[in-house]
């Protein structure tokens, strides 16, 4: 039993169940694996659930608990018993675990940016135009951009900063 009372017990899941967990955090990555290793057919892997992670609570960029995480080495292991993200990340990779949509934003040069990639595609970056209506397809790449290669975008385009636009300074967007 647990501290407020009995465990929850996971669901035997057939070939054609679905199981969905909802903004998953770190803290339930063993709960993920062990559903995943007792749902896998040893037979036909094509015959197991599917089990789904939606809008996982693990962030892209890495503070440096995140970074020394992803080593395999004792200060690797130290830092993910601290809670960096490298070892959970490296088990759902090992399950087979993959993004399938992600929608990304945030600002650079002043400006709303999106980030989207599905299973199949790069990565495409749009910037929001002036108006605040549509966004604008600023570039791809196959990598998850960094910020800098998305201003290095926004600049190649002619794209300045919002205040300068704003001002009057620089062109629309």
């Amino acid at each position: 039993g647990g501290l407020f009372g009995p465990s929850l017990t996971l669901p035997t899941l057939s070939e054609t169940d679905m199981c969905i967990f909802v903004q998953p955090t770190q803290e339930v990555v063993d709960t993920i694996e062990e559903l995943s290793n007792q749902s896998t057919s040893p037979s036909n892997e094509k015959s197991s659930p599917l089990i789904a992670l939606l809008n996982p609570q693990w962030r892209n960029v890495d503070d440096a608990l995140d970074v020394a995480s992803k080593s395999d080495s004792l200060f690797g292991q130290f830092a993910s018993f601290l809670g960096g993200k490298g070892s959970s990340l490296r088990r759902l990779d090992a399950l087979g675990y993959r993004s399938t949509y992600t929608l990304e934003g945030y600002v650079c040069k002043g400006g709303n940016i999106r980030l989207i990639k599905r299973f199949d595609s790069d990565w495409i970056v749009f910037a929001e135009n002036d108006k605040g209506d549509e966004y604008v397809r600023v570039g791809e790449m196959v990598e998850r951009p960094k910020y800098q290669d998305v201003e290095g975008m926004l600049e190649e385009k002619g794209v300045g900063y919002k205040y300068a636009r704003d001002l009057g300074l620089a062109p629309k967007l």
